[in-house]
């Protein structure tokens, strides 16, 4: 298995969400729950199996520990998937 951990950033590939970026919120055998703070929220996390995500390169320490002292909150989520996609569109050339 991928090096899955909470509190990575993941990319859909497959399904008819796939193309957005999520952070993984929760891991269960071939399954990842994932979050994006608008749509998909804490309450309402997408369940999604590991072969249908890409893992990103990026990965929040910060994040993840706040997931996992269930501290966490959508707005935190949303600004860091945005700072996330801001990085990477500035450095596509």
């Amino acid at each position: 298995m991928r090096d899955i951990r909470v509190g990575s950033f993941a990319e859909a590939i497959a399904g008819h969400d796939s193309g957005k970026w999520y952070v993984i919120f929760r891991i269960e055998n071939e399954y990842v729950y994932l979050v994006d703070g608008r749509i998909r929220t804490l309450d309402r996390p997408k369940k999604k199996k590991v072969k249908h995500i890409r893992i990103l390169n990026h990965f929040d320490p910060l994040l993840a520990d706040k997931i996992s002292n269930e501290t966490v909150r959508n707005e935190e989520i949303k600004r860091s998937l945005k700072l996330l996609q801001k990085g990477n569109s500035c450095k596509e050339v």
